[in-house]
């Protein structure tokens, strides 16, 4: 009878699916935010380098035209390599989400949805445009396509403000580092929006506020990387916030 006993404990044992290890989810995270932050590096400044070329090419279209200065097909070409950089940085955004650095209060996780919902949504806003390169800026097929863009980076700006104010709340991240999601939104919000549309998106000053917010989407993914790879910046603040950081939404 003991025999049998032993036998049955055992064979449920190894045919069971145990649990990861707190250490092996801790890894797992660590991975992802390297990933997701080194992600975020790349498809920013892929994106500030495209957004040069573009504001130094030679006009080759009609100025009121949405591809100018580029053609309509360098333009189409050009949306597929954009659409590529936003994913780079959806990636790091979710990334950032799964990091766990906001806490667990329901608006981090709220903000943290709507960041990610956000910037995947602009991704196929970028190729949306691709189909109206050589329509008129004033054109309502313009104003329908450029609107999915628009309304996935006010989707992004109000879940990165909502965000960072619960990473910096958890204090998981250091100060400076969890003020990073907040600057973002409130930057892409107040300045990069208004300054694009205002000036234009091909004009020198949105290449400048652009670029600005590029690095800040690249300084947020190197906290990540640094994070991930168990930078002593990236320990936790409290008991709370440890736990918070290693559990795996």
């Amino acid at each position: 009878m003991s025999y049998e006993v032993s036998a049955i404990q055992s064979e449920a044992a190894t045919s069971g699916t145990p649990e990861a290890s707190p250490g092996a989810r801790q890894a797992h995270l660590s991975r992802l935010q390297v990933v997701g932050g080194g992600a975020a590096i790349c498809g920013a400044l892929l994106a500030i380098a495209g957004n040069a070329l573009v504001l130094g090419a030679t006009p080759n279209a009609p100025e009121h035209t949405v591809s100018y200065p580029l053609s309509a097909h360098d333009f189409r070409l050009g949306q597929i390599f954009f659409a590529l950089t936003q994913a780079l940085m959806a990636v790091g955004i979710a990334a950032l989400v799964r990091s766990g650095v906001a806490g667990s209060a329901r608006w981090a996780a709220v903000g943290g949805w709507l960041a990610l919902v956000g910037f995947t949504v602009t991704v196929p806003g970028e190729l949306a445009l691709a189909l109206v390169a050589d329509a008129g800026t004033d054109s309502g097929r313009v104003s329908a396509a450029s609107s999915v863009f628009g309304v996935g980076v006010v989707c992004a700006d109000i879940g990165l403000i909502l965000f960072g104010a619960a990473a910096l709340r958890a204090r998981v991240w250091p100060r400076d580092w969890a003020a990073l999601p907040l600057l973002l939104g409130v930057f892409q919000l107040l300045v990069v929006t208004p300054v694009a549309f205002s000036a234009g998106f091909a004009s020198a000053a949105a290449f400048g506020v652009i670029a600005a917010q590029d690095l800040l989407i690249a300084l947020l993914g190197l906290c990540l990387v640094r994070s991930g790879g168990g930078a002593g910046a990236a320990r936790p603040h409290s008991s709370t916030a440890a736990a918070t950081q290693t559990r795996v939404r």
